[in-house]
């Protein structure tokens, strides 16, 4: 959807989080010791403001990451939208392998990119994962006037297995290479569906 109006994505951000509190920059955050490094690219055709506006509901986390993996809270209802600090997840293969408890850590992050809206941060930990850390990075691409607007959506995840980190990193990133495909293939299929709505 767009606006006559200049949109500040920190504030936009903070405002639907329901806190203006950021973490470090973005440039700034550190890769984790002992860590794998998966980062995939994909273009959305839609505006970058509705792509971060989606990216902080929980119903749209849980219909990009199945139905490869299902997910459920540990306590109470899902809330509308993602929560700062911690949320206890568990979740399961195609929703019928259990997969153990994962803690998604959220922040955000302000970020330098020209364009970009705050990244989304899930510095998360579980059962299975000594680390889990991804991070969401939003930008509008540039176009010509009159054309539909269009995104630029970065995940990037460094991963670090909690058991024989030496075999099960880099099984555990292979995973979310996979993963991450899956869910970057989801998004574009959304984003999609929601300019065909919108025009």
């Amino acid at each position: 959807m767009s606006s006559t109006a200049p949109i500040d994505p920190q504030t936009a951000v903070a405002t639907a989080l329901g806190s203006a509190e950021m973490g470090p920059p973005a440039a700034t955050l550190e890769r984790p010791p002992g860590s794998l490094r998966i980062c995939l690219t994909t273009t959305l055709d839609a505006p970058a403001g509705w792509v971060a506006r989606e990216l902080q509901t929980t119903a749209l986390f849980r219909h990009i990451t199945a139905p490869l993996l299902r997910f459920g809270t540990v306590h109470g209802p899902w809330p509308a939208h993602w929560p700062m600090g911690d949320t206890e997840l568990r979740f399961a293969l195609f929703g019928l392998l259990p997969m153990g408890r994962q803690t998604a850590r959220i922040s955000v992050h302000a970020n330098e990119i020209p364009g970009a809206w705050p990244m989304l941060r899930d510095n998360g930990t579980g059962q299975l994962m000594r680390v889990w850390d991804h991070r969401i990075t939003v930008h509008s691409l540039p176009g010509a006037p009159g054309t539909p607007e269009r995104t630029c959506y970065t995940d990037e995840v460094f991963v670090r297995a909690r058991y024989l980190p030496w075999l099960m990193t880099p099984v555990s990133a292979a995973f979310a290479w996979v993963f991450y495909r899956h869910r970057q293939r989801r998004w574009v299929r959304w984003a999609r569906e929601h300019s065909a709505a919108s025009a």
